[in-house]
């Protein structure tokens, strides 16, 4: 069975770091434009979460692809996290320590080995 790619992939649009920069459903203001469609990546990504991250290989057939990796490898960090919390307050302080720092230093011990 091969893995989900994005439908993003043929989407025209900025480019950045190789990485497509894709407008957000969102209400909140920020550098991402913003759409108004029914799924935007994230969506996508979580939607197909479960899915992909079985797969040791994945095709990068696009730059949402690569966007979609980045977010699943972010999601699972995310999860990693809760599952050590013990409390609510302290899951949600966790979540916010994890949005405002850099998110590859803590990939570097996966990469390395």
């Amino acid at each position: 069975m091969p893995a989900y790619h994005s439908k993003f992939n043929d989407e025209e649009g900025p480019v950045i770091g190789n990485i497509a920069f894709l407008p957000l459903r969102t209400t909140v203001k920020g550098p991402a434009p913003r759409t108004d469609g029914e799924e935007d990546i994230i969506d996508e990504t979580l939607g197909y979460f479960k899915a992909n991250v079985f797969f040791k290989n994945y095709e990068i057939k696009g730059t949402a692809d690569r966007l979609m990796i980045y977010l699943t490898l972010y999601a699972t960090d995310c999860i990693v996290k809760l599952q050590k919390s013990p409390s609510k307050n302290q899951a949600m302080k966790d979540m916010y320590s994890l949005a405002i720092s850099r998110f590859f230093s803590s990939w570097r011990s996966w990469v390395s080995s």
